[in-house]
């Protein structure tokens, strides 16, 4: 008899457990990866505490091929744990879009917030980010619009949501009054902040990449790109490429927000850019140079 009370309150113990929670994560994950329903497939998942409920809620990216070279359709649904299974509690469509994609998640307004890009566009890739959460705790929604920029990116951090051009922060937002607003702009200082300060830069300033011609580096270290320093707020754009034989010796992530020493090895980045500057007769472009950089990682 001791033994049986004792399995039942263990399992009751066990039944809200983090181990439990991720079981029924992986669950839902795994049968969404084998379903097709009007032509979507699985593409891609975020998983964040985006209101009061008990688990974790799974934002999920579905696809559709639309038969066409430039677009597809996709799909984003958000699953959420009550009465013991797994409720849709939003869902949007959108059509013929070029990419779509996870960029973020983080606290945001008390709550954590999950971001999308909607990319459109060939050369420049301009994205629209899409933020996804909770103002009050309890209902999952759209939440406000937020500025679409061109080689677009967005991270979330210190309760704040960055809008960037690859890592450089062009609009900065927070939730007041339960809904997502702009506060301002960003400068270098923000660009080295949300890269997590990191040891190797090469700054953008004026018409000048300033920063290493040679940089030595160790696994999982990382080589951030951005404005110089906090007094650079120029309107500027650049292109990142690493070019190294066979196996990647250095990525750019996106999420880490500069290029990531990934195996031992030798390769050479080369960074072109270009900034806006406000002339006599309006609005510039100018060349901000190019540079390469020779990296070893040991």
């Amino acid at each position: 008899m001791k033994k049986w009370l004792f399995a039942i309150i263990l399992f009751t113990i066990m039944a809200g457990t983090p181990v439990e929670a991720a079981s029924h994560t992986e669950t839902l994950i795994q049968e969404l990866q084998k379903t097709t329903q009007d032509g979507y497939r699985y593409h891609s998942h975020e998983i964040a505490q985006m209101n009061q409920s008990k688990m974790e809620e799974v934002v999920v990216l579905f696809n559709r091929d639309t038969k066409t070279n430039m677009a597809d359709d996709y799909f984003v649904k958000v699953y959420e744990w009550k009465n013991e299974k797994w409720n849709v509690v939003y869902k949007r469509e959108y059509l013929e879009v070029m990419k779509m994609k996870f960029l973020t998640s983080g606290k945001l307004g008390g709550h954590e917030k999950v971001v999308l890009g909607k990319f459109h566009g060939i050369e420049t890739e301009i994205m629209a980010p899409i933020t996804i959460g909770s103002a009050d705790g309890k209902q999952i929604r759209l939440l406000g619009s937020s500025p679409a920029d061109y080689f677009g990116n967005a991270i979330i951090k210190n309760d704040t949501l960055y809008v960037m051009r690859h890592s450089i922060v062009m609009h900065q937002l927070k939730m007041k009054n339960g809904k997502l607003v702009r506060v301002g702009g960003g400068t270098g200082k923000d660009d080295r902040d949300v890269a997590d300060n990191p040891k190797y830069w090469v700054g953008l300033k004026g018409r000048q990449l300033l920063g290493p011609t040679k940089i030595t580096m160790k696994v999982g270290e990382k080589i951030g790109v951005g404005r110089y320093d906090a007094s650079v707020k120029g309107n500027y754009f650049y292109s990142p490429y690493a070019f190294q034989e066979k196996d990647a010796v250095i990525e750019w992530d996106e999420r880490r927000l500069g290029f990531i020493a990934k195996q031992k090895g030798m390769a050479t980045i080369e960074l072109s850019a270009q900034v806006r500057l406000d002339g006599p007769n309006g609005p510039e472009i100018f060349s901000a140079g190019k540079k390469k950089i020779q990296i070893t990682v040991k």
